[in-house]
C-alpha cells in the first residue's frame, strides 16, 4: 500500500486553521460530516471508528458522541502528515481497519528556537500558540501551547420540528474555546541509548445560551497524556524502540440553569475513558535484501460512563504479537512486504490478521499490489453500557449491550500505477473493501420484563450487517516553472448495505479538489499564494441526503528576511470565497457548518540560534 505524505511546506501554505479544514484542502478521499458534537471522519468509505490517528506514533484517544476531538491536535508545529489508506491491522491493530493517519511534530535542531503564530478571522475565530525548543549536546526540551476560540454562529434562526418551521435559539456552531499544553524531554545518553518523557494536558468547554429546557448545561472536555520510552541502536543498522503511554478523557456537563437535581454552576462526570499502551518493538537489517520489523503490544480500554443505565466501570485488555518482513529483490527493484498480527483480546478471544503487499520499480513507474486483513474490536460502549435516549416524538428508546460480539472484519485488495519526473507526478489506486460483521442495533422483538412499559423500542447491538466498498483515487501534481505548482485529486467511492442494498450512510460518491501554489522572492520577502478549491457530491442520509460542496479559498503568506536570527511571516487570506452556506433549519444533516466567507489575518515570529 502506497503512504500520502503531506509536507510541512503544503500545510504552511495553506494556512488552515484547523485539522479538518487542512484535510478537505488537500485530499479528496478525506472526507467530513459536521454536527454539533464535532465532525465524523471518512476515508474510503469507512468513519473514523475504523480509522487510527496518531500523533508522533501515539493513538489519538477518546471520543466526543463517536468523534475523535480533532482539536486536540495542535496545528502550528506539525512537520509532516502521513496517510495509509485501507486495512493496516497487520501492523496497527484494531482501530486501523480503514487505515492510519501519522501526524509527525517538528523537533528544531537548533539551539534555542522560538515560533509564534497568531491567527484572527471572522466570527471571532482566533487563534494563539507559542513553541519553544531548547537544544543541547545531551539535553533537549521541546514545549508548546495553543489556544483556539471562536464564537459560533446559527445558519438558519428555524428548526422543523413535527414537520412545521418555528424559530429556535439552538445553534450548530457554539462558542468555545480549547487549550492544549505539551512538554517533552528528551536525553541522549550515548550515541545508542535515547530516551524521552512526554506529557500533555488539554481542556475545551463549549459554551451555550442558557435557556430553559433547550441549553441548561455547557459541555466540557478535560484530557491528559502521559509518554515515556526509550530507543537504542545497534551499529549493524538495526534498533529497538520501547514505548509507553496513557491516554485519559473525560467528559463534563456544566449546568448554566438550576434544575431538580443540579445547581447553577455545578458539573456532572458523564463519561471518562482510558486508554494504556505498552509497545516493545524492534527492527533489523539482514544484508541488503531484508529489514524485519516485530513486537509486542499490550493495551488496556477503560470505560466508565456514567449516564448509561448499566452504570459503573468496565476495561479489556488486548495482548498482539506482530511482525513485518521487507524484502528487497531484482536489484531492488521488486520489493515484497509480507506481514501479520495476533490478537488475544478478553472479549472475542484470539484473532489473526496477515497481509501482502509487493512493488515492481521500472524507470519513472512503479507498480503496486497489496492485500490485508482487518479488523475492529467492539466498542466498549456496545459490549457493557445500556444507552437510553428520548426521541423529539417523545418516545423511549434502549440500546442494549452484548458482551458476546465478535470483532467487525474486512478483507482490503488494492492495485496502483504512479508514474514521475522531475516535473509530474501522476497515480491512480483502485480498491475493493469487503467488510462483515458489521455491528449495528437490531430491534429485540420480546422485551426483557424489567423495561416492559418504560421503553417505546428496545434494541441490541450485534453483528448483523456486511458491506462492499469500492473506489478509485486519482492523483496530479506538477511543477510548471516560475514558481507555480499544481495539484489535481479525485475520489470516486461506491459503497453497498448488502442487507438494505442502500449506500452507506455520511459517504460522498465523488469528491474533487484542486491545488494551484505560487512561490515568488521579492528583495526581501518571499511571497507565497495558495489557491485551493474542493467540490464534494451529496451525503446519502435515511432521513434526507445532505448538499454538494463547493469550497474555494486563497491564502497568501510572506517571508522577511532574517534579521539577526528573528523572522517575521505575516499572512491573510479568504475561507468559502463564493459564500457557499447550507443555511437548511436547524436539525438537518449538514454538507458544512462554515458561516460563509470568511477573511482572516495571520502572524508568525521566529527566533531560532
Amino acid at each position: 500500500m502506497s503512504i500520502d505524505v503531506i509536507s510541512q511546506k503544503e500545510l504552511k501554505n495553506t494556512s488552515s486553521s484547523s485539522f479538518e479544514n487542512l484535510m478537505m484542502n488537500l485530499t479528496p478521499s478525506l472526507s467530513f460530516t459536521p454536527n454539533a458534537m464535532g465532525s465524523n471522519l471518512q476515508m474510503n468509505g469507512l468513519s473514523n471508528k475504523y480509522i487510527l490517528i496518531l500523533v508522533d506514533g501515539k493513538k489519538l484517544a477518546g471520543d466526543v458522541g463517536g468523534n475523535i476531538d480533532l482539536s486536540r491536535i495542535n496545528m502550528t508545529n506539525i512537520k509532516r502528515i502521513e496517510i495509509l489508506k485501507g486495512a493496516a491491522s497487520s501492523l496497527y491493530g484494531s482501530e486501523a481497519m480503514g487505515g492510519v493517519i501519522n501526524i509527525i511534530t517538528d523537533k528544531p535542531k537548533d539551539h534555542i528556537y522560538i515560533n509564534s503564530y497568531t491567527r484572527y478571522a471572522e466570527r471571532g475565530q482566533f487563534t494563539q500558540s507559542i513553541n519553544a525548543d531548547i537544544n543541547t549536546k545531551w539535553i533537549n526540551s521541546s514545549t508548546s501551547f495553543q489556544r483556539n476560540q471562536s464564537q459560533g454562529w446559527k445558519l438558519n434562526p428555524q428548526e422543523l420540528i413535527k414537520g412545521e418551521l418555528k424559530d429556535t435559539h439552538k445553534q450548530p456552531v457554539n462558542s468555545f474555546y480549547s487549550d492544549i499544553f505539551t512538554q517533552q524531554f528528551t536525553v541522549k545518553a550515548n550515541d545508542a541509548l535515547s530516551m524521552y518523557l512526554e506529557g500533555s494536558l488539554f481542556d475545551r468547554k463549549l459554551k451555550r445560551p442558557p435557556l430553559k429546557k433547550i441549553y441548561e448545561y455547557d459541555l466540557k472536555y478535560n484530557d491528559y497524556t502521559i509518554s515515556a520510552g526509550a530507543k537504542y541502536r545497534f551499529r549493524n543498522k538495526g534498533l529497538i524502540n520501547l514505548d509507553m503511554y496513557t491516554d485519559n478523557f473525560d467528559y463534563y456537563k456544566v449546568y448554566t440553569i438550576e434544575n431538580n437535581s443540579n445547581k447553577e454552576g455545578s458539573e456532572t462526570l458523564e463519561r471518562r475513558q482510558k486508554y494504556y499502551d505498552i509497545n516493545l518493538k524492534g527492527s533489523f537489517d539482514f544484508g541488503n535484501s531484508n529489514r524485519i520489523t516485530a513486537g509486542t503490544q499490550y493495551q488496556i480500554n477503560y470505560l466508565n460512563s456514567i449516564s448509561d443505565i448499566a452504570d459503573g466501570s468496565r476495561d479489556v485488555y488486548t495482548l498482539s504479537f506482530y511482525a513485518q518482513d521487507e524484502i528487497r529483490l531484482l536489484n531492488r527493484k521488486l520489493q515484497l512486504v509480507p506481514g501479520f498480527r495476533y490478537v488475544y483480546n478478553e472479549t472475542f478471544q484470539s484473532y489473526f490478521t496477515p497481509k501482502m503487499a509487493a512493488m515492481y520499480s521500472l524507470d519513472h513507474f512503479n507498480f503496486r499490489a497489496s492485500y490485508a486483513a482487518g479488523f475492529k474490536a467492539p466498542d466498549l460502549k456496545y459490549l457493557f453500557s445500556n444507552t437510553e435516549s428520548k426521541a423529539a416524538n417523545g418516545k423511549m428508546s434502549l440500546a442494549l449491550a452484548n458482551k458476546n460480539l465478535d470483532p467487525e472484519t474486512s478483507d482490503y485488495y488494492s492495485l496502483n500505477i504512479e508514474y514521475f519526473n522531475s516535473f509530474i507526478n501522476f497515480s491512480v489506486s483502485g480498491y475493493i473493501n469487503d467488510v462483515k460483521n458489521l455491528i449495528k442495533l437490531v430491534e429485540v422483538k420480546s422485551f426483557p420484563s424489567e423495561y416492559e412499559g418504560k421503553f417505546d423500542n428496545v434494541k441490541q447491538y450485534e453483528n448483523a450487517s456486511k458491506a462492499k466498498i469500492k473506489g478509485i483515487d486519482v492523483n496530479f501534481n506538477s511543477s510548471l516553472g516560475y514558481g507555480l505548482t499544481m495539484g489535481l485529486g479525485y475520489s470516486y467511492v461506491n459503497s453497498r448495505d448488502y442487507d438494505t442494498q442502500k449506500e452507506l450512510e455520511k459517504i460522498s460518491k465523488h469528491t474533487g479538489i484542486i491545488n494551484a501554489n505560487w512561490n515568488k522572492k521579492w528583495w526581501i520577502v518571499d511571497s507565497n499564494i495558495s489557491f485551493n478549491g474542493r467540490l464534494q457530491s451529496k451525503r446519502y442520509y435515511k432521513e434526507g441526503d445532505g448538499r454538494n460542496i463547493n469550497l474555494w479559498s486563497i491564502a497568501t503568506r510572506h517571508q522577511l528576511k532574517n534579521m539577526n536570527g528573528i523572522v517575521l511571516e505575516p499572512g491573510f487570506g479568504i475561507e468559502n470565497i463564493f459564500n457557499f452556506v447550507d443555511d437548511r433549519p436547524y436539525g438537518v444533516s449538514y454538507a458544512t457548518l462554515t458561516p460563509g466567507r470568511v477573511v482572516y489575518i495571520s502572524m508568525g515570529i521566529k527566533f531560532s540560534k
